[in-house]
């Protein structure tokens, strides 16, 4: 009714304007203020209530992401709820009470398996929107934010010299702060493991890790993590990764052949024999026997016959008894068999073999017979038994082949660049590769075992090159990081390390490359040392349990001079979804982020006595010039050149490739070196009282990411 009223006046006023038409405009222009304002305030307010918004917001997810960083692998609740608190101090700095004049404000997060959740709302005062009834506008988000992990391969390539048994500072002693560089690589890489997988491992803490608790994995994490390792010193282990068809069947070794003096006096041996061709006709040897009394009674096919049977009328009649049934046996046949051959004349190429066939029947007969001749007088009945038997026996004739082998007797040894049969490494029939095998290199010429650790020789090089080509077509091979071995080109397939075949050769002067006959035992390296030293396996990108994970990292071996480039190669080839692992690599629609972590505490040092990847380089020769025996400051600079190639040819295979030059020994020259080898902003130096974990936990961090999911 009072709207009506209202409307009715409102009415009566206008009619009156139209009626009287003086000063109409004053009243007219009264009355289209209202709309204007309206008109006004509402592009005024609506602004502020979509800056308020955009801020409100901007603020929640802050805070949401701030939260989850900091609860990283722990409980939301750990360390008196300061994930809470931090996410709340970081919607504070994005969005202060009373901004844009709102009042009202409440915020608030939550967590609940490992996803935060966050919510918030203020009250936005209107201004001008007041003369339309409007008194204000309250303002509702929300936000979340979870942990997130890319797809990820991350190729660990890890330095596994001598000098990782040194303490972090070379200076000082060991200690909790000064540990030994190969115990704080095994615990940085563990704790690398549980910030990307969320997974907790049971042998470090989380205090060593940096962090308040140990990571609890949770549904929300569906990345896949892979983790490939590659150790190197003065090799990689890397053998028994590839398929047989990639290692050669042959390969040059320093080694040693024996030589032999032929005796006049000749051996033979006798092949398989040619089809038997019987001799006259068989013949019968017959064997009858003779009745013989029977002292216990016997039993045939379940009914006994007794050894004396009592007879009560007379005359004696024993033919009226019931006698045991004749039992035939046989025939058996034995044969042929070889009896004989005749000792072959030299140089004749066949003799004669003789074989014999048997074939064995018998009876046995029984009967019952009076105890003597007078019958009338004896009432007795005895057994007797009489076993016949008959062989017959067929000769036959084969030829067999004779083939002379001449006695040898060792006469020395020639020492050289020698090619060796490698094949019997391979078990064909279980695809598989063997442990070892044997050669005749032992003494005077005996088989010796040659075992097989792993380690592999490189493929073929170019003498002499400043620059070095990484593409598939490249001459020099062994740089193709993508090219595929083909077996009709030995050239393309790599060899195996073999410790247990190198020997040196020397002369008066020293070594010597020139081949060496002498019946003297020249030295070898002992399998173990540094100059010969293979280190821990290989292993292709894979998803890690804990355990296992922890078992490899605890296994690492060190040893071995440091060639950098052999590293960085083979962790290339080990990480590319279009070379020979390609089929463990590639991606469908290359979905996943790669990653290299290449790893070294010291300066390369490249020595030519030690039994690299390519041979022994003062002997082998196959990287240098052969007039002349490299220096180990000729072969230092030719791996380091080649490192550099190898970082350029990475870094184009998009991955990332984060380079750490751990400890205080690395020159300033080589951390220059490695920082243009590592992606942009990915090079991580050696700084006293930071800890190789800490810069781990920092790489792990960055390949880790943050990720809202509203």
């Amino acid at each position: 009714m009072k709207k009506k009223l209202e409307a009715k006046s409102l009415a009566g006023v206008l009619s009156r304007l139209c009626k009287d038409e003086a000063g109409n405009t004053i009243a007219i222009m009264a009355a289209a203020v209202i709309p204007v304002i309206g008109l006004v305030g509402g592009s005024v307010d609506m602004s502020r209530i979509y800056l308020t918004q955009t801020r409100l917001q901007a603020a929640c997810d802050a805070g949401s992401l701030m939260g989850r960083k900091v609860m990283a692998g722990g409980a939301w609740t750990d360390n008196s709820n300061r994930a809470n608190t931090e996410a709340l101090k970081a919607f504070a700095a994005n969005f202060e009470t009373g901004a844009y004049g709102t009042e009202n404000l409440t915020r608030s997060f939550s967590e609940l398996a490992g996803k935060v959740t966050g919510t918030a709302s203020v009250d936005i005062p209107m201004t001008l929107m007041r003369a339309l009834g409007q008194d204000e506008r309250t303002i509702h988000v929300n936000c979340s934010a979870e942990m997130r992990i890319p797809n990820s391969d991350v190729m660990f390539v890890l330095d596994t010299t001598g000098s990782m048994a040194d303490p972090v500072n070379s200076s000082q002693a060991v200690s909790t702060n000064n540990p030994v560089k190969i115990t704080e690589l095994r615990k940085a890489t563990k704790c690398f493991y549980e910030t990307l997988t969320q997974k907790n491992i049971d042998d470090v803490t989380a205090a060593q890790c940096g962090e308040s608790a140990d990571p609890v994995e949770t549904a929300s994490n569906t990345s896949q993590i892979r983790f490939g390792f590659v150790p190197y010193s003065i090799n990689v282990n890397v053998g028994r990764l590839l398929p047989l068809d990639y290692i050669a069947n042959n390969w040059f070794y320093q080694t040693r052949r024996a030589n032999w003096i032929d005796d006049p006096d000749y051996s033979y041996t006798l092949g398989s024999p040619s089809p038997l061709v019987q001799q006259g006709q068989p013949v019968d040897d017959p064997s009858p026997g003779s009745w013989q009394d029977m002292s216990n009674n016997v039993t045939i096919n379940g009914t006994t016959y007794l050894k004396t049977v009592q007879v009560s009328r007379a005359p004696l009649n024993c033919n009226n008894i019931s006698w045991p049934p004749t039992q035939n046996s046989g025939p058996t046949t034995n044969g042929p068999y070889e009896t004989s051959t005749d000792a072959p004349v030299y140089p004749g190429t066949s003799t004669t073999s003789y074989y014999e066939k048997t074939e064995t029947s018998g009876s046995t007969e029984y009967r019952y017979i009076p105890q003597n001749s007078n019958v009338n007088s004896n009432k007795r009945c005895y057994l007797q038994r009489k076993v016949s038997s008959s062989v017959t026996t067929t000769q036959y004739t084969a030829s067999r082949p004779v083939t002379w082998i001449p006695r040898r007797t060792f006469q020395n040894w020639t020492y050289d660049r020698i090619q060796v049969d490698v094949s019997a490494l391979k078990n064909t029939g279980t695809n598989s590769w063997n442990n070892s095998f044997t050669l005749p290199i032992g003494n005077n010429g005996a088989n010796a075992t040659i075992n097989w650790d792993g380690c592999i020789e490189e493929r073929q090089t170019q003498k002499n090159v400043t620059t070095w080509d990484t593409s598939t077509t490249s001459a020099q091979k062994d740089m193709a990081i993508d090219l595929i071995p083909n077996t009709a080109d030995s050239t393309t397939q790599w060899g195996p390390r073999l410790n247990d075949v190198l020997y040196s050769r020397s002369d008066s002067n020293g070594w010597t490359l020139n081949p060496v006959t002498t019946t003297s035992n020249f030295s070898r390296p002992t399998s173990g040392s540094t100059t010969m030293a293979c280190p821990s396996p290989s292993k292709l990108l894979q998803v890690w349990e804990p355990a296992v994970f922890k078992n490899y990292i605890n296994g690492l071996s060190i040893n071995g001079y440091t060639f950098h480039d052999i590293g960085m190669l083979w962790g290339a080839r080990l990480a590319s979804p279009t070379g020979i692992f390609a089929e463990n690599n590639a991606v469908e629609n290359d979905n996943v982020q790669r990653h290299m972590i290449f790893m070294t505490d010291g300066d390369t040092n490249a020595n030519p006595d030690a039994l690299s990847a390519y041979g022994v380089p003062w002997f082998d020769r196959l990287q240098t010039p052969s007039g002349s025996a490299p220096s180990t400051s000729q072969l230092n600079t030719l791996t380091d050149e080649r490192t550099a190639a190898l970082c350029t040819a990475v870094k184009n295979m998009n991955i990332t490739l984060w380079v750490v030059s751990y400890g205080s020994d690395v020159s300033s020259t080589t951390n220059a070196r490695l920082q243009s080898c590592a992606s942009p902003g990915k090079f991580f130096q050696f700084q006293p009282g930071v800890s190789l974990t800490t810069q781990f936990k920092q790489i792990a961090g960055q390949i880790a990411a943050l990720r809202l999911t509203n």
